[in-house]
């Protein structure tokens, strides 16, 4: 929620629990937006940097768990002193949990995580039953002292699925594993060093060159896809992503939206973008949950609205129903690289370039 305004926030909530619990009763639905309601405000107070809900489908059961980021004072002026005094702390706090320090890939920096259980308390008057609640949830906590500036960073995950424990234990792993100090305009210098260092040096004026230099064409810059468009794609993405599972953690390196020509008319060499096309990859996938993950898409993609146009091992495209956006449909291309154990997934619009009468020439 990017809003402080009570009112606002309460209206988006039911709206997002409608769309969350649609196959729900209305009561669930508002007990839904009631817990999400307390929690956002109970977040907002303490001044959370972050929260977000995972619900993800674990071997036929829905399970949900918790993502909290929030920053504290560090208790040490270095990290390593940091990172042993949190350390004691949590260890006199909850002396039955799993505590323990490791280093982070950027700069070796210590993190402290902390593995143990929270319990929650569902207040009498949003209980389903009227009785107040105790649940018991599986928390795993990380500390990172910030070099340099006198602030821990806090990342906590909390699941009531013990079942999908694991699970979400690896994907925590994960999100935490992708931590890095560089600020955005750090790492856009960062790119543009990386591409000028890929096109190759040309001579001076004044130097000859030992030998006849080839001149390498420049990439065009993607082309940028209208808002409208960009959010139809998501939602399809997201339809997908729901019917596969998070079985992994989401490559956002590997994560864009552009427009492209479609392979028809890239055969006839037009390379300007008739189609927009949202990849993305998730990643740490064995080669079984890839199997299951192709069953999944072919049980739930496989329907009223959208049918799989075909499949085999490792390869498989579905075709969404149309809208205004995009009246010919969706398609859906999902392929499975086992050796690097990930899924990689493609959702583009129709060509654009098609005519009333069917009619398409070189020039579209």
């Amino acid at each position: 929620m990017d809003t402080t305004d009570v009112d606002e926030m309460a209206d988006r909530l039911v709206a997002m629990a409608k769309t969350v619990l649609a196959d729900r009763s209305t009561d669930e639905q508002h007990f839904f937006a009631q817990m999400m309601l307390r929690q956002t405000a109970q977040l907002i107070e303490a001044e959370a940097e972050y929260a977000g809900l995972c619900f993800v489908e674990h071997e036929g059961e829905q399970a949900m768990a918790t993502l909290l980021v929030n920053r504290v004072p560090s208790l040490g002026r270095k990290v390593d002193e940091a990172a042993e005094a949190t350390k004691a702390q949590l260890k006199e706090l909850y002396p039955n949990d799993e505590v323990r320090i490791s280093a982070l890939a950027v700069d070796h920096t210590p993190a402290v995580t902390r593995i143990g259980g929270l319990e929650v308390t569902v207040p009498p008057e949003i209980s389903p039953d009227g009785q107040p609640q105790t649940l018991r949830q599986g928390i795993i906590q990380t500390y990172v002292p910030l070099p340099g500036q006198g602030e821990t960073m806090v990342f906590e995950l909390n699941t009531p699925s013990p079942e999908a424990w694991d699970m979400y234990a690896d994907m925590f792993d994960a999100i935490v594993g992708t931590l890095d100090w560089a600020t955005a305009e750090e790492r856009a210098e960062q790119r543009e060093l990386q591409q000028n260092a890929a096109i190759p040096a040309q001579p001076g004026p004044q130097a000859p060159a030992p030998q006849e230099q080839v001149p390498q064409p420049q990439q065009p810059e993607p082309e940028p896809v209208a808002q409208g468009v960009a959010e139809a794609v998501h939602r399809i993405s997201r339809l997908v992503l729901d019917a596969v599972g998070m079985r992994g953690p989401v490559d956002e390196a590997a994560d864009h939206l552009a427009a492209a020509p479609c392979p028809p008319c890239r055969a006839k060499g037009l390379t300007s973008g008739c189609t927009a096309r949202h990849h993305w990859e998730m990643t740490g996938l064995t080669p079984a949950t890839l199997q299951d993950m192709f069953a999944a898409a072919s049980s739930h993609l496989n329907g009223s609205s959208w049918s799989q146009e075909f499949m085999t091992e490792g390869q498989a495209t579905f075709k969404a129903q149309g809208d205004s956006i995009s009246a010919q449909g969706y398609t859906v291309s999902l392929t499975s690289d086992t050796g690097q154990r990930r899924l990689l997934l493609d959702v583009a619009t129709a060509c654009t370039r098609g005519t009333a009468t069917a009619v398409v020439d070189d020039f579209g």
